[in-house]
């Protein structure tokens, strides 16, 4: 790309820059809890570029939201895991009824 072409990436560290001052007015529970938020676009970099939108903002809010359902997931998986009764079939229930684990193309 040329000089005066932004990348994706750059434009992903340009609306977290910005996030990152609303953070600084929260008290410091929350602002580690954002902080750590404001990371998991970061994870999705690729994605966000095979999109290519200039309209960075939603896959900076869909990241969050993609990273915050898997950690709800595994939750669930871990709580129904340990809750199930004996006589079950030995598998792992879906986090979500109906739902299918995500398998790769």
């Amino acid at each position: 790309m040329g000089h005066t072409v932004s990348s994706q990436r750059m434009r992903v560290d340009y609306v977290l820059n910005e996030l990152k001052s609303f953070g600084q007015a929260m008290c410091r529970e929350d602002r580690c809890v954002y902080e750590r938020m404001l990371k998991e676009p970061l994870k999705h970099v690729g994605a966000v570029s095979y999109a290519s939108s200039l309209d960075v903002w939603a896959f900076v809010l869909l990241s969050i939201l993609l990273e915050q359902e898997k950690r709800i997931r595994k939750l669930e998986e871990r709580f129904d895991f340990a809750h199930r009764p004996e006589k079950s079939s030995g598998t792992v229930p879906s986090a979500v009824e109906g739902s299918r684990p995500c398998r790769p193309g």
